[in-house]
């Protein structure tokens, strides 16, 4: 039967077309992950680097009101919030 042979053409071509879409999707999906991945691990390092300059270039009083806890808090908790 003719048409049920142009049904079943018609239906493989949006079962292809349906999984070629959904492989993009998932590959651009996981692309842009992995950019706002490295755009938060750069973030992420660039703050870790300010907060240890700054901490280098306290003075004495300063470094005697800030303790090493209240730095390494910096560094490790609340830094991560950027990734």
């Amino acid at each position: 039967d003719p048409t049920k042979a142009v049904a079943l053409h018609e239906a493989y071509i949006y079962a292809t077309v349906l999984t070629v879409c959904t492989l993009i999707l998932a590959i651009l999906h996981h692309l842009y992950f992995y950019h706002v991945q490295c755009a938060g691990m750069r973030l992420r390092i660039a703050m870790c680097h300010m907060i240890y300059r700054k901490a280098l270039r306290l003075s004495n009083v300063a470094m005697g009101k800030t303790t090493t806890g209240q730095i390494v808090n910096l560094l490790s908790n609340d830094v991560n919030k950027f990734d």
